[in-house]
């Protein structure tokens, strides 16, 4: 398969340049980033690392995707990222892991999870079990018992609370509506429609009701707030709803700030796909460290048809 073909390569490379391009600016406010806004790979910023490098989002989407490739087994999916915590595979570079959330420290050390409200952690790695669900059940997640069953057990590897459950599942959904040629806009509100359905009567999925509401102001506070999984996503179906192209969305949930590394790895999976590897400014792909890396271990779960 080309490599403009590939809708698995589009999601993880898109994933993969959005962390990078906020990993630098993670922190910074939406109106310190106004001044000095992210238009291309910076490097040097919050970490002190050189531009294209990413951080735990993708390294997490890479192991992820590898422990797929042979079923869903929570327990290899855990020893993936231990691999990566331990002994740098799936990272960027060789070293010390310099952003890493506490929850999945305490998950591969094998502790109790403890409160997860303000950390994103089973969102932001659900991009290859979406993949993953879609070749095994279709584009309705939430009319099937068993894909939802597999989803709580992979998001309650890293986080506790019900949150990310439902974060989780909605991004799930949207992507697998565009593996069904949905296009962004009717996934984005086939998606939030299904998942706030589905979650109604539990009291966190009130608090979803927001993202039906979403403009300039609400997504600049959600960017600024606590890193919950839900001010997460706002973050990024804004950004996914108001941009044009694969540029223009990440860059709007980049420049929003916060936990810009989170948003941009998110909105980058989701724009690509929607918009396929050729919407990718080639240049970023370029910057983007161990690119030929990421390609070839998409490549190799391709084949190993877990993935469709």
């Amino acid at each position: 398969m080309a490599i403009v073909d590939s809708r698995l390569t589009a999601a993880m490379i898109g994933a993969a340049i959005g962390d990078a391009m906020g990993l630098p600016v993670q922190g910074e406010t939406q109106a310190a980033l106004a001044q000095n806004p992210v238009t291309a790979m910076r490097g040097y910023g919050h970490f002190g690392l050189p531009a294209g490098y990413y951080s735990d989002e993708t390294a997490m989407n890479l192991a992820t995707m590898a422990a797929l490739t042979h079923g869903f087994d929570p327990r290899r999916i855990l020893n993936e990222y231990r691999r990566w915590a331990e002994t740098f595979e799936y990272a960027a570079y060789t070293g010390p892991i310099v952003d890493i959330w506490p929850s999945v420290q305490r998950a591969i050390a094998g502790q109790a999870l403890g409160s997860t409200i303000n950390e994103p952690t089973g969102l932001i790695r659900v991009l290859p079990m979406a993949y993953y669900l879609f070749a095994r059940f279709g584009e309705n997640l939430f009319t099937q018992p068993l894909a939802l069953t597999q989803l709580h057990a992979f998001v309650a590897l890293t986080a506790s609370d019900e949150a990310n459950q439902i974060a989780a599942s909605l991004y799930a959904q949207l992507i697998m509506q565009l593996l069904a040629d949905h296009t962004l806009t009717d996934a984005l509100a086939a998606s939030l429609e299904a998942g706030l359905t589905h979650w109604q009567h539990q009291p966190a999925g009130l608090d979803f009701q927001v993202l039906t509401q979403l403009d300039a102001k609400r997504a600049a506070v959600m960017a600024q707030a606590p890193p919950t999984s839900r001010n997460i996503l706002g973050v990024v179906w804004y950004a996914l709803q108001s941009g044009s192209d694969f540029r223009s969305r990440l860059l709007m949930a980049v420049n929003l700030g916060g936990r810009a590394d989170a948003t941009g790895a998110l909105t980058g999976g989701a724009a690509g796909l929607a918009g396929g590897y050729i919407d990718i400014p080639h240049k970023w792909c370029l910057t983007l460290t161990r690119y030929g890396d990421i390609v070839r271990r998409v490549r190799l779960a391709e084949q190993s048809g877990a993935f469709g």
